[in-house]
């Protein structure tokens, strides 16, 4: 398994860029696997079913106005959010964004809280909605 070490990643949610508040962000892509075996097969046959998508993040927390936590909690529950990253970022004055990743999804979990003494981290995952989920 590859990985891909992320330094400049440009998130944006719900309309506000939220790149200086995360640390980490995964997105996955997948499809359900149906059982499509019928009589006379000898093994499992599988099919694809529908697909699904989820990102998940981390980073830390800050309250006020332009931070990160009136951002992510009042969009908890709100359905076709815009999620977009550019895990290369976006140069300013480029006539191109590189490439990324673009969704509507519904934040199901946002979450904070940590040890004293050290920063205050969050928590945030969003599930993909509809087509071209």
């Amino acid at each position: 398994m590859s990985s891909v070490v992320l330094t400049n990643a440009k998130i944006l949610l719900a309309g506000y860029d939220l790149s200086g508040d995360f640390n980490q962000i995964a997105l996955e892509y997948q499809a359900e696997s149906l059982d499509a075996t019928v009589f006379g097969n000898t093994s499992r046959v599988r099919q694809g079913g529908l697909k699904t998508s989820r990102a998940t993040g981390a980073g830390f927390w800050q309250a006020g106005n332009n931070a990160v936590d009136p951002v992510l909690f009042d969009n908890v529950g709100v359905d076709d959010t815009v999620l977009m990253v550019f895990p290369g970022g976006i140069t300013e004055g480029s006539t191109s964004t590189g490439s990324g990743y673009m969704q509507k999804v519904t934040t199901g979990r946002y979450g904070f809280g940590g040890a004293v003494g050290e920063l205050l981290p969050f928590t945030i995952e969003v599930e993909g909605r509809g087509a071209g989920a």
